[in-house]
Order: structure tokens, then C-alpha cells, then sequence
């Protein structure tokens, strides 16, 4: 009997720790949802362990950030405190998206710094990101508004010496100069280039310029990774038409090391501009008597655009359609030479 009277009392004070543990549970819970400042909500990285106390007496902290993020690729910043309120200073630069209460994740998008902000509660910090680009892309628009005949060697230490820049050739329909007509590509794809998250270095962004090819290419090898040469063909035949790449082969005596990634460049290149602009593809063609190429330290190719000796290659090139296409082929090919883009 006594140990029967022991189990009920044992049994009634279990019941009342529960009841009360209960109550406790439901106030918390009931505190929660009157006061915002109450927080007893678990964190979201899945160790469930709980945030207590007031918001008031905490402090604001990033517990992961990051000081750069290349273009094209994400990257995820936290803080400390739920309900965090994400701001990027520029979208065009970079771009932010909720993962849950206390995180974000921040997509690179163009070449430059940002701003991240966060508020909390009257509580705000930001941190500076760097944008970082895909890679450095050197392009040259050939030729410029008057000829230099002046000679240069036509590779390091050479005897063997060419004009310094050719006059380039015309438009038989439209008139426009060669030197015109690539400036006008070349600042084209600058832009898009940087819309890709690319960061680009022009040798030239007017036409009233005096550079050599030597030095069009020394200047592309002190920055950047890879250098696009931008002209177009010209022959006394107007039906003959076409764009074709410019590679230095492996016999180059200069830059013959560099002959596969500029390969590969060039394939890219002519590929993706034959798909968008549709102009016949005349090939890939390897050659050691280019000036430019040959003062190259960096994967280089040349694209002739097409023959502004034909009447509807010279109009198509000068067309505001046309050069979308155009421009459009040719980023595709960097994008396909790196990697992002089939």
C-alpha cells in the first residue's frame, strides 16, 4: 500500500514538471509572436541551435562574406540575426538572392565593386565586394584613320621589316573605310564583352590614332590574357566573300608556343560567328608574316569579318542588324573559348 501511495505521488509530481514545462514552452511561443524583439526561432545552417535574448543587446555581424566573386559565379553571405534586409549598391555590377532569413546568395555579373547592405532592426553593416572578371580581353581594331608607311621589324629581333599600319581597304558599297568599320565592331564589343563579365583593354577607341602593329601588341600583352584583331578583306574580285581566322601556327618562330590556344581561339571564334551572322566560312589559316601576331606574348587571333569588296557583305557588315549579329558571334566565341558556352 505504501508503495502504491509512493507511485501516485510520483506519477502527480511528473504530471505537474510537465504542465509546467508546457506553460513555459507556450509563453515562450506566446512572447515570440507579441514581441518581435523576442526571438527563440532556430537558426537555418540546420544545427538547430536557438538564438536567445533580445535583438536589442546584439550586435550585427557577418558570419560569412566574401571580399571577391568572379563574374558568372555565386557566392553566399550570412549574418548573425534573422530578418535580415539585403541591398547591393549596383545590379548592373552584381545581383543578390534570398536563400532564407539570415542569407543571401550574390551572383557576379560585370567587372567592378559593389556595396553589400544589410539592416536588421535599425541595425545596419555593409561590406565592399569586388566583382572580378571572367578574364582581360584585348581588342585591336585594326588599321586607323591614316596609314603609317614608316617600317618596323616584323618580329622580335628581325631583319625582315613591314609598314608600320596598311591604309586597309574600302566598302564597295557604302564607302566606309576598313579602319571605320572596325572601330565601329570593336566598340561594340567592348560592350558586350563587359556585359559578359569580361573586363577589356582597346587599343584604340578613335580613329585619329598613330599605332604601330608592334605596338598594338605590346600594349595588349602588358594586360590582358587574350587579343582579338578586328579587320575586314578586301580583293579586285567583288564575288568573292567570306570570313576567315587568323591564327599563328606551330612553326612561328616568335609565338609558336602559343599556336594551340590561339587555335582554339580562332575555331571558337569563327564557329559562333558563322552561326549568327550565317556568312560563309572560309576557315582557319596559320600565318608567320604578321607583325602583330609575332610581337604577341598572349593567345592572339585576327577575324577578317567579311569582304568589304562585296557589295552585300559590305552593306550587311554596316547594318545596325548586321552588326549585332556580328558582334554577338564573335563574344559567343570567347564565351565558348573559356568555357561558358557550348
Amino acid at each position: 500500500m505504501k508503495n502504491k501511495y509512493i507511485k501516485q505521488g510520483f506519477v502527480c509530481m511528473l504530471s505537474a514538471f510537465s504542465l509546467i514545462a508546457l506553460l513555459g514552452v507556450v509563453n515562450i511561443k506566446s512572447n515570440y509572436r507579441v514581441n518581435a524583439d523576442e526571438t527563440t526561432a532556430y537558426n537555418n545552417d540546420k544545427d538547430k541551435t536557438k538564438i536567445d535574448g533580445s535583438l536589442k543587446n546584439k550586435k550585427l555581424i557577418f558570419t560569412r562574406k566574401h571580399k571577391e566573386v568572379k563574374c558568372g559565379k555565386q557566392r553566399v553571405f550570412r549574418v548573425n540575426l534573422n530578418g535580415a534586409k539585403w541591398k547591393v549598391s549596383d545590379k548592373k555590377i552584381a545581383k543578390i538572392k534570398k536563400i532564407d532569413d539570415r542569407r543571401i546568395v550574390l551572383t557576379g555579373k560585370r567587372y567592378g565593386k559593389v556595396t553589400l547592405t544589410v539592416r536588421v532592426k535599425g541595425k545596419k553593416i555593409s561590406t565592399k565586394v569586388k566583382i572580378m572578371p571572367k578574364a582581360i580581353v584585348g581588342i585591336d581594331a585594326g588599321h586607323q584613320k591614316n596609314a603609317n608607311y614608316e617600317l618596323e621589324p616584323i618580329g622580335p629581333g628581325s631583319s625582315q621589316k613591314k609598314i608600320k599600319v596598311a591604309g586597309g581597304t574600302r566598302g564597295i558599297s557604302t564607302g566606309k573605310s576598313e579602319g571605320t568599320l572596325n572601330l565601329e565592331i570593336a566598340l561594340k564589343l567592348k560592350e558586350k564583352l563587359i556585359d559578359k563579365g569580361y573586363k577589356v583593354v582597346m587599343v584604340r577607341e578613335k580613329a585619329e590614332v598613330n599605332i604601330s602593329n608592334s605596338e598594338r601588341a605590346k600594349k595588349l600583352n602588358k594586360k590582358c590574357d587574350i587579343s582579338i584583331r578586328i579587320h575586314a578583306d578586301g580583293s579586285d574580285n567583288s564575288t568573292i566573300n567570306g570570313v576567315s581566322l587568323l591564327y599563328p601556327p606551330a612553326s612561328n618562330p616568335y609565338i609558336g608556343n602559343l599556336s594551340g590556344k590561339s587555335y582554339k581561339l580562332a575555331s571558337c571564334i569563327l564557329e559562333k560567328y558563322c552561326e549568327k551572322t550565317g556568312i560563309k566560312n572560309n576557315g582557319l589559316k596559320g600565318r608567320n608574316d604578321l607583325t602583330g601576331f609575332n610581337f604577341s606574348t598572349i593567345p592572339v587571333a585576327l577575324i577578317e569579318m567579311g569582304y568589304m569588296t562585296n557589295y552585300s557583305e559590305d552593306e550587311f557588315m554596316s547594318s545596325s542588324s548586321g552588326q549585332k549579329k556580328m558582334v554577338d558571334g564573335i563574344a559567343l566565341g570567347v564565351e565558348k573559348y573559356y568555357g561558358y558556352e557550348k
